[in-house]
């Protein structure tokens, strides 16, 4: 394997910042927390990409390394915006793939990986993120993304916490044992990561599958709280739970003008969640285990929203 030092170039004034911090904070500091989510991959209901919209919006960011775009994105695939103005190109925007230093609501720092997917030298780009994270002294790297569920937008959100640290995030239903899902750069990296010794921990969001491909609030409200849990940041996300009455109201209007079908099968999944919500010592959110998705079933159910993606970005 080629040097990963190779695939980024550190900011040296993100990196002084970085230090500052980190001597600002004393020797009570328990270390730094990375949150990493990557555009292009599964993210129903734009769960993780509007808690990195609102990190970024809320925490005064500050480039720390840069990834070589270059060499990580197929420009074909995912082609930059560029613009024509009259007679002439005038601008290109490149994409970014950036660890930033951010700051929670009360001022502690951590670190936020973000941008587009890589699209080749996962390996490489894993162990380079491996070795961000022992030189800043990350306690704890955590991942989150949105799925698609088969489960009602009336009900309170669901989440899989996957990970070393599972201790960090009881107390959440399992929805199954085991499944073979189209593999993410942002999958290896935490098995890697974890591989390596260091602590991780994930968190899949749980999205209406009939809303997965519009913005739901509701799933990223959830993940900030569990990261907040987790992590000990102080992430309120007021301007997320503003929005999440707003897009109930635009979703119930949209049914009621909506087929009989659809209503007719959230009602089903409504009456689902209560059965196994009002029953005690069941692990599953399913009222039967036979009703949990098959591995093939869920991999195809991923397979067909990434194609669905794909086509929109065509």
């Amino acid at each position: 394997m080629r040097d990963p030092k190779e695939l980024y170039q550190l900011e040296q004034q993100g990196v002084a910042a970085l230090v500052a911090a980190d001597a600002a904070a004393g020797q009570d500091a328990a270390g730094l927390v990375l949150l990493y989510h990557f555009e292009g991959f599964m993210d129903a209901g734009e769960a993780g990409g509007q808690v990195v919209t609102h990190l970024l919006e809320q925490g005064s960011p500050q480039i720390v390394a840069r990834f070589d775009h270059d060499r990580l994105v197929d420009y074909r695939a995912r082609r930059p915006a560029m613009t024509f103005d009259r007679d002439r190109w005038t601008s290109f925007e490149p994409p970014e793939i950036l660890l930033q230093l951010v700051h929670d609501s009360v001022g502690t720092p951590f670190l936020l990986l973000t941008g587009p997917e890589p699209d080749t030298e996962w390996e490489l780009f894993a162990a380079a993120v491996r070795e961000l994270v022992e030189r800043f002294e990350v306690r704890i790297s955590l991942d989150f993304h949105g799925i698609p569920m088969g489960v009602p937008h009336t009900r309170p959100v669901g989440l899989t916490p996957h990970g070393t640290r599972l201790d960090l995030a009881a107390g959440y239903p399992k929805w199954f044992d085991q499944a073979q899902v189209p593999g993410s750069a942002q999958a290896l990296l935490e098995y890697r990561l974890a591989d390596a010794g260091h602590d991780v921990l994930g968190f899949a969001v749980h999205v209406p599958h009939y809303v997965a491909r519009s913005a739901y609030p509701s799933a990223a409200v959830l993940i900030l709280e569990a990261v907040q849990s987790a992590s000990g940041l102080v992430l309120p996300g007021t301007d997320l739970r503003d929005r999440i009455g707003e897009v109930y109201a635009d979703i119930e209007e949209q049914l009621a003008q909506g087929d009989d079908e659809l209503r007719s099968a959230i009602r089903g999944m409504e009456s689902q969640y209560d059965a196994v919500a009002g029953s005690e010592g069941r692990e599953s959110l399913l009222a039967d285990p036979a009703d949990l998705p098959s591995a093939d079933e869920l991999g195809r159910r991923f397979e067909e929203f990434l194609a669905e993606h794909e086509r929109d970005a065509e």
